[in-house]
């Protein structure tokens, strides 16, 4: 026998083998058409265990954690349909082929319930009918508010008083972030009436607080640690050292920071917030060889606020007027 003979035959056998498969399809879910057949219900007639999953709420769409599960009893293989009726505006179904044997079926949720009752269904499968029920809550819970000390949520703004200016300083939480140096940072804006925008990048993670921003006129930007919620009084810590000019010389810069006092009470314009951190900010340059402090300021945050004040004695100060944290 040939080369070209063996492959011939050898293609008649696959041919013919594939031809004596009787036709199967698991994506309709048939066996020569055959609809399957079985029961929702033991050999006692009890209906058996409907298994409810999910949370259900009025007025909110059914998702894939929204299904029941139901115990069939299939006498005989083949495609099926099990479905609920339609209440409260919404219903489960599910279709596809089975084997015999007792067997668990996903009944899908659809729909939205309307109203925040407790709801009852049929559910069908052959000539066997059973009932459940499924308990609806009645306001869908909200995320918890996770209050720290300085909020970066989109839309949240301030307005602070600035000293020798007559016009309030506008802050707001923009929806923008933006990558440097590998970490994520909230944009924030700044504006006055009478001077250009100013931009701010803040972030946070796990009580530390960060700012990139540069130490003074003259040197880089660079990320700042510049609140740290979980320290106790008189923790100390300092900024990343930078390069800069200070009276006109080419030195080193960096901040040390020192919190002061823990969950006090401060009165700014008037009103009175709880919950505040003061961190004492000491901004310092190399010179001849030692780190002098060339000046100090002090600011306040307050839980779920943010800055409240910024002290700088006899040169500045910028406090808070009001507040909207989302």
């Amino acid at each position: 026998m040939n080369v070209s003979t063996k492959l011939f035959l050898g293609f008649c056998i696959v041919v013919f083998s594939i031809g004596c498969i009787k036709e199967y399809s698991y994506e309709t879910g048939t066996l020569n058409g055959t609809v399957s057949s079985g029961s929702l219900k033991d050999s006692l007639g009890n209906c058996q265990n409907i298994e409810i999953k999910g949370s259900y709420y009025a007025d909110t769409t059914l998702t894939d954690s929204n299904y029941v599960l139901v115990k069939v009893n299939i006498t005989s293989a083949g495609k099926y349909v099990i479905n609920t009726d339609t209440s409260n505006g919404f219903w489960f179904r599910d279709s596809g082929f089975v084997l015999p044997g007792l067997q668990t079926i996903k009944l899908k949720g659809f729909g939205k319930p309307i109203l925040p009752l407790n709801t009852d269904f049929l559910v069908s499968y052959n000539n066997s009918v059973c009932t459940f029920q499924i308990i609806l809550a009645t306001i869908l819970p909200q995320p918890p508010i996770i209050r720290d000390y300085f909020p970066t949520e989109v839309g949240s703004n301030w307005a602070y008083n600035i000293t020798g200016s007559s016009d309030t300083l506008h802050v707001d939480a923009t929806a923008k972030d933006t990558v440097i140096g590998g970490n994520t940072y909230r944009v924030f804006i700044g504006k006055q009436n009478l001077l250009p925008n100013d931009t701010a990048y803040y972030r946070k993670n796990s009580g530390n607080y960060y700012r990139y921003a540069a130490l003074d006129a003259n040197s880089p930007k660079i990320e700042i640690l510049f609140l740290k919620d979980n320290q106790p009084i008189l923790s100390q810590w300092e900024s990343p050292i930078s390069n800069t000019t200070y009276l006109g010389t080419a030195t080193e810069v960096k901040m040390r920071f020192t919190i002061l006092a823990m969950n006090t009470t401060v009165t700014v314009n008037g009103n009175v917030i709880d919950s505040v951190i003061n961190v004492q900010n000491d901004l310092q340059y190399k010179v001849f060889g030692t780190y002098t402090t060339a000046a100090t300021f002090n600011t306040f945050f307050a839980k779920n606020i943010g800055l409240i004040n910024l002290d700088a004695p006899a040169s500045f100060s910028q406090t808070i007027r009001r507040w909207k944290i989302y």
